[in-house]
């Protein structure tokens, strides 16, 4: 952790040094603030006013160490030092800030007398997220489980615009280049291409004795300080809740085959389909694919070949999902997504989207939101494929079950031949 730290500390010196030099990227206005303070005049303090602010009590979020989390950050992030605001309607800039006390600097001075009633203007704030760290513990996937989680409810709250972690990753990157002097772009340069931040949010994640332990760091951009520690201790999520919501992009090129897909081969006679690597075709410039193979013959079962990756996944950030594909002979080809229910994993709802695939690779994109609901599924699949039962048919893309690629005999026929499968991600518009 400790060679990270100067260049933290440089990256915060630069992103303040930016806020003051470089304009903001054009986005739609956002609300000019979102909460006001009540307090006091508790008297002068330099060249401005000491004030009593009334804080307030945040709703407890019983079993959801997130919502926590959240919670404690937006209390300790409504006012700060350096912060624009305004004090009964009039200018001001925040200066000192200890707990519930605040020194402000009206743009216009005016004396206001010990006891005063005013009102502070909470203006909406920029935080930028960097990766969460899991510094002790076997599951590695907690830290991006927490930092999604609590990326979304920092958004709904309505008091922060949160800079994307891949855009803030790249600049990160870009700065350590510029630094070195191996990039053309000076840092400023660099740190001009973000959005410009308030706030900074840090942490680790350490399991210690069956619990998880986090540590987080919440730093005033302006200041380059540390202004507040959070510590929650807690077991997080269970492993059977754990849903992966990270990028995802399968090339089949990796030496070892992801676990969470599930290699078929049913029959040795006709009807039949198998799955397997092929490590001789792939689109682009890739030299694998995962291949179906298929012997689809009318009224005998199997009547649907495919693919079927079986990771819990939250994709509730994500549009679609898109592939290359190609086939023997034009084929007609579907994708099945399967949701299940907050209340009870076990109902399950496939949404299918449709494309063809033919002898040369294809760029396939199937958005989420033009998916239908599968009947076959309501009737009998459920039970048949995934030993469920079918849900309530409300797309729930935070819990996805599981998906698959591949082709009904209903909707080809008689049909035998392969069907390639590459390059599969989920993507955002």
């Amino acid at each position: 952790m400790k060679p990270v730290m100067p260049l933290l500390a440089a990256a915060l010196a630069l992103f303040s040094w930016s806020c003051a030099t470089v304009a903001p990227t054009k986005a739609p206005p956002e609300p000019a603030s979102v909460l006001y303070l009540e307090g006091t005049v508790q008297g002068p303090a330099g060249n401005g006013l000491a004030l009593a602010m009334k804080l307030p009590e945040m709703g407890k979020t019983p079993g959801s160490p997130v919502g926590e989390i959240a919670q404690a950050l937006i209390r300790k992030s409504l006012i700060i030092e350096g912060m624009r605001t305004d004090v009964n309607g009039k200018p001001a800039t925040v200066g000192e800030v200890r707990g519930a006390t605040v020194t402000v600097a009206l743009d216009k001075p005016e004396p206001l007398p010990a006891g005063v009633p005013v009102r502070l203007t909470i203006p909406k704030k920029t935080i930028a997220i960097v990766d969460f760290e899991v510094i002790r513990g076997r599951e590695k996937d907690q830290g991006r489980v927490t930092l999604e989680g609590l990326t979304t409810a920092l958004i709904d709250s309505g008091q922060f615009n949160v800079v994307e972690r891949q855009k803030l990753k790249a600049v990160m990157n870009e700065l350590t280049l510029s630094q070195s002097g191996l990039a053309r772009e000076k840092p400023g340069d660099v740190l001009g291409k973000l959005m410009m931040a308030d706030l900074l949010l840090t942490g680790t994640l350490a399991e210690v004795a069956g619990e998880w332990d986090i540590h987080l760091r919440l730093v005033n951009v302006r200041t380059s300080q540390a202004m507040s520690a959070i510590h929650v201790k807690t077991a997080l999520l269970k492993a059977s809740e754990i849903r992966d919501s990270g990028p995802f992009d399968e090339t089949f090129e990796s030496p070892v085959r992801d676990p969470s897909w599930i290699m078929v081969a049913t029959g040795r006679t006709a009807p039949f389909f198998r799955t397997e690597l092929d490590r001789a075709d792939g689109s682009a410039d890739s030299g694998r694919s995962m291949r179906i193979d298929y012997r689809l013959v009318p009224g005998r079962n199997p009547e649907w070949a495919r693919i079927d990756n079986r990771k819990k996944r939250d994709l509730s950030l994500y549009d679609g999902i898109a592939f290359d594909a190609r086939a023997t002979e034009t084929v007609h080809a579907q994708v099945m997504v399967m949701t299940s229910m907050p209340d009870d994993p076990n109902r399950v709802d496939a949404w299918t989207g449709f494309f063809e695939a033919g002898p040369a690779w294809g760029r396939i994109r199937i958005p989420f939101a033009q998916m239908v609901v599968a009947r076959g599924w309501i009737k009998q699949g459920a039970a048949a494929m995934y030993g469920a039962r079918p849900g309530d048919q409300v797309l729930r893309l935070e819990r996805v079950e599981g998906f698959q690629i591949g082709l009904n005999q209903k909707m080809n026929g008689d049909v035998a031949g392969s069907l390639w499968v590459d390059g599969i991600r989920f993507y955002r518009d």
